[in-house]
């Protein structure tokens, strides 16, 4: 058996040439912090900005952020001004073009069409009216002319109407006659609203009713009477049945109360308001059919209890 003792003499030998070294705890922190400046050294060192510097870039980026404001509001005030500019050019023009068109003699009134007259005649009508000389359709006083005419007691509207392109057309409605109103002297016509048209002689008075005894009648043309007791007499002879009417002669109209119609066979009708007009034409025309001959005298004023006299009632 092989002894050992010669491996292990030597590795004493070598264990024993080793260095034996310590360190201190002073000696690891020095010489990690050597190693910590020397990484340092090897690097870039990140400095915080000085207070002022960031002052100074902040000043300039608030310039260029103005700056770029006040470009941007000229630029917007620049448009706007153009927007402007062309507008009021176009305008200029638009409004040159229409003076220009409107002083042009061009679609010069060469007729005037005429509907709607019945009393009136139609030179009468284009009289009235009064067209300028010279007139276009582009220059028809068209509100004047409307004036003109409605101003006339016989017609109670007018249209004016441009019918190109040389044409003016004018449409009119007439007041229709309903009664001629006995004035002493002389007959006035007035319509059933109780316009007055115009005065009138005897000789058309048997196309229209007469009334008369109007004392509160002032007739003044184109204007309508405000009088009461004339209103009332043209409303009963509204309300009256064309049987009826056609058998009257004349209305009196001395007040509302006293209205009265009188026949052409002289049968004196007295109505009053015109109020149930209806039912007191019934019960007139019922008394003159079942007192036919005899009758001389009815009153309906009071249309529940009517009235009636006869030749030889005493």
């Amino acid at each position: 058996m092989g002894s050992t003792s010669g491996r292990k003499s030597g590795s004493s030998d070598r264990s024993m040439k080793r260095k034996r070294v310590t360190i201190t705890a002073r000696q690891s922190s020095h010489g990690a912090s050597d190693k910590t400046h020397r990484k340092v050294k090897g690097t870039t060192a990140h400095r915080r900005p000085h207070p002022k510097e960031v002052t100074e870039a902040a000043k300039r980026r608030s310039h260029v952020m103005r700056d770029q404001r006040e470009r941007r509001l000229r630029q917007q005030s620049l448009r706007m001004k153009l927007k402007v500019a062309a507008g009021l050019t176009l305008t200029a023009i638009v409004i040159g073009l229409a003076v220009a068109l409107y002083r042009a003699p061009i679609f010069p009134v060469r007729q005037v069409d005429v509907i709607g007259t019945a009393h009136l005649t139609e030179q009468q009508v284009r009289t009235t009216a009064a067209l300028p000389p010279n007139a276009t359709l582009l220059r028809l006083p068209a509100v004047q002319i409307k004036e003109r005419l409605e101003a006339d007691p016989w017609i109670v509207s007018a249209t004016v109407s441009r019918d190109f392109p040389d044409a003016v057309r004018i449409r009119i409605e007439e007041r229709v006659p309903t009664a001629l109103v006995d004035v002493g002297n002389g007959f006035w016509i007035v319509d059933e609203a109780a316009w007055a048209i115009a005065p009138q002689s005897a000789d058309v008075t048997a196309t229209l009713i007469v009334v008369r005894d109007v004392s509160d009648f002032e007739p003044v043309a184109g204007e309508r009477s405000d009088s009461p007791s004339l209103r009332n007499a043209l409303s009963v002879w509204a309300g009256l049945s064309e049987e009826l009417q056609a058998r009257t002669r004349v209305l009196l109209a001395p007040s509302i109360d006293k209205t009265a119609l009188v026949t052409t066979d002289a049968i004196e009708i007295f109505v009053g308001p015109a109020e149930d007009m209806a039912k007191k034409d019934l019960v007139i025309r019922k008394i003159l059919e079942e007192q036919a001959g005899k009758v001389v005298y009815i009153n309906v004023r009071s249309v529940d209890r009517p009235t009636w006299r006869g030749i030889d009632t005493p």
